[in-house]
């Protein structure tokens, strides 16, 4: 059995930036990026890429197997199910789930969550912090993914795969973990939907990506955009899905 298991969720077919799992970043694919990352994290038994199980993958399927990552495929829409097999494919006791839109997820943040969790043996873990979009991850343990999955088959948490969480507080121990200071209260958005948010991204990897410096310093990032607010505000406006707030 595997304690913590890293799954990143991914797909090529994004409905609002098309291909945008393999657009270069200072010439290096989003996706790999994030692999990079994760893997600096030495919390993980296993990293998993989690794709639909459809031919459109195969990009990223070469890239996943270029970089030694297991591949689990599954539904497209059911991530769920997804998670599912991704865990029972490496025996995983705990997943932290991991969006394929963010390649700046916070390393600090992410063994914070990972050493609470395990301490604290709970089912579902998460910062109790406002955090810049696109700097989170969130760990729950495999035994409650599967209750989940048993008693509902709502598009909305089986999309969605911690929702439920959200929306049945009681029915689930739940732990909530500070995040870091330099997170706190950072309203930047940090995460990959829109051209805009690929451009502001850009820019950042332009400024900090190196070859001798690949992980960037996300402390460093917050401090430049908080001093250059005309590159912050590339994407500010842009509008981001709440799925949460959808009907269950």
């Amino acid at each position: 059995m595997s304690a913590v298991t890293a799954v990143l969720q991914a797909r090529m077919k994004s409905t609002r930036l098309p291909g945008k799992a393999l657009c270069p970043l200072a010439g290096i694919p989003l996706t790999e990026h994030i692999i990079n990352r994760i893997k600096a994290v030495t919390d993980f038994d296993h990293i998993v890429l989690a794709v639909p199980d459809s031919p459109t993958e195969a990009p990223l399927i070469e890239m996943a197997e270029r970089l030694n990552v297991i591949i689990a495929r599954g539904p497209e829409e059911d991530v769920l199910e997804r998670f599912l097999i991704a865990a029972d494919q490496v025996k995983a006791q705990n997943i932290v789930r991991i969006c394929g839109d963010n390649p700046l997820i916070d390393r600090q943040l992410m063994r914070l969550l990972i050493h609470t969790h395990l301490k604290e043996n709970t089912d579902y873990t998460v910062t109790s912090d406002s955090i810049p979009l696109g700097t989170g991850t969130e760990i729950v343990k495999v035994s409650a993914l599967k209750k989940i999955s048993s008693v509902t088959m709502q598009t909305k948490y089986r999309e969605h795969v911690t929702t439920w969480f959200h929306d049945n507080p009681t029915l689930a121990v739940q732990s909530r973990v500070p995040a870091p200071v330099y997170l706190r209260n950072k309203s930047h958005r940090l995460t990959i939907d829109t051209r805009n948010d690929l451009t502001l991204m850009g820019k950042i990897f332009n400024e900090f990506y190196t070859l001798t410096s690949p992980l960037l310093d996300l402390q460093k990032v917050i401090q430049f955009l908080d001093t250059h607010p005309d590159i912050a505000q590339i994407n500010a406006n842009t509008p981001q899905k709440n799925w949460r707030s959808q009907p269950k």
